[in-house]
């Protein structure tokens, strides 16, 4: 059927199509946002920011550059309640590891390189946290003329692995109602348009 022929015959959707359209376009945006982690805000912070205790996670350090000078290193305080485990190489930058005096790594540091004003630098490391409740990191950002900013964002919300594990759960089952029900309603409000159609035609 063309569906061209079948718009010029009814003349335009009906209303009730175009509120279906609505609710379709509606409900697809939720379903994005509830599948998707919110997006990084322009500053210092770890991904994922919520774990379960005791969980081996390889984190993310997101370090955008506010500043108009390059953005030559990066140094992360470590909290006793998470345990690194090891620490990437980043292209162009120096990879050090600080100890605290029982040996414990208390530091991780990228320095040496060089990110453009206004671009994103990403620092990997995998590390379990021990302890529940919220883990707050420090970040210290160097830039190319000696300048440094201190960054108190980075933090973990670590929960029980139970409580984790439910929440999860239950954020993905939402995401994959709404998606049920935003595929349901377009395909509604498609076979309405079809059946005016048709009707028209005859």
């Amino acid at each position: 059927m063309d569906l061209r022929a079948v718009r010029a015959q009814t003349g335009r959707p009906s209303r009730y199509a175009a509120r279906s359209r609505g609710r379709f376009a509606a409900l697809a945006a939720l379903a994005v946002a509830l599948a998707l982690p919110a997006s990084a805000a322009a500053h210092v912070e770890l991904s994922p920011d919520r774990v379960a205790a005791g969980a081996f996670t390889l984190f993310t350090v997101l370090s955008p550059n506010e500043s108009v000078q390059p953005l030559t290193g990066l140094q992360l305080t470590i909290p006793r309640g998470m345990l690194i485990d090891a620490v990437a190489d980043t292209p162009g930058f120096t990879t050090k590891v600080v100890e605290d005096p029982q040996h414990r790594i208390a530091g991780l540091s990228w320095q040496g390189g060089s990110i453009a004003a206004g671009r994103l630098a990403l620092f990997h490391f995998s590390g379990t946290p021990r302890a529940e409740g919220a883990l707050e990191l420090t970040g210290i950002q160097r830039f190319a003329d000696g300048s440094t900013k201190l960054w108190h964002s980075p933090v973990v919300d670590v929960a029980d692995a139970d409580s984790g594990s439910s929440r999860d759960a239950l954020t993905l089952g939402l995401a994959i109602a709404a998606l049920v029900l935003a595929l349901l309603l377009g395909g509604g409000a498609l076979l309405l348009v079809l059946t005016r159609g048709r009707r028209a035609a005859a």
